[in-house]
């Protein structure tokens, strides 16, 4: 069963202490995840750490990009988007690019998704900021099981709604667990009268996305 990196929340508090020291990470690897030596702080640091983490077993690391404030859910100015994505593109591509030339994106599953999209439109024509938007938005999927190099689903030519080959949130959660080795349907347990699992009792590992 792979590790999961789960790219959208926090490190652990219980993590190993020596997993969060970079101080022997060569300047070469700093480099890569856009680091100054001596960095203790921010998403770039977060990714290296991960890997740390995933090099001393821990099954799973979830990061986050900022926080409460100050971050994507930029119903005032989508333009924001491209002030935080200087933040985390290079330490994504570093996280990938370092997992891969160790030998340990064969077994580790990263997976960077968000609970909704962002409205192509918005409702007042002058508003530079953008809605919540639940019917279309992109996740990606990379390292242990996934197939490389594709995109899967398509929307309409506004990016309003799926037009073809949609995935469900619960069609993504079934294929990340089947990717991990477990078949969601046996996770089934019945309590008041109801079945429940992780999916909800719904979804269906999508076929297209497995190597």
């Amino acid at each position: 069963m792979p590790a999961v990196l789960a790219l959208s929340l926090t490190l652990a508090p219980a993590a190993p202490p020596d997993a969060a020291d970079l101080s022997g990470e060569t300047g070469e690897t700093l480099k890569l995840y856009g680091l100054q030596r001596g960095q203790t702080a921010g998403f770039g640091w977060q990714c290296p750490a991960a890997r740390r983490l995933a090099e001393r077993g821990v099954r799973f690391v979830e990061l986050i990009d900022v926080g409460s404030s100050n971050n994507w859910d930029s119903h005032g100015d989508m333009a924001d988007h491209a002030r935080l994505a200087k933040n985390v593109d290079q330490p994504i591509a570093g996280l990938l690019a370092d997992l891969h030339r160790r030998g340990l994106l064969d077994s580790t599953l990263v997976v960077w998704t968000t609970e909704f999209g962002r409205t192509p439109f918005n409702n007042s024509a002058d508003n530079k900021g953008r809605e919540h938007h639940p019917w279309a938005f992109s996740s990606w999927l990379a390292g242990a099981g996934v197939k490389a190099g594709m995109v899967y689903g398509e929307t309409d030519e506004y990016g309003i709604k799926v037009a073809k080959d949609g995935v469900h949130v619960h069609d993504l959660h079934a294929t990340i667990l089947h990717l991990m080795g477990l078949d969601h349907t046996k996770l089934t347990y019945r309590h008041a009268g109801r079945d429940y699992r992780l999916t909800d009792v719904a979804g269906t590992a999508v076929k297209g996305l497995l190597s």
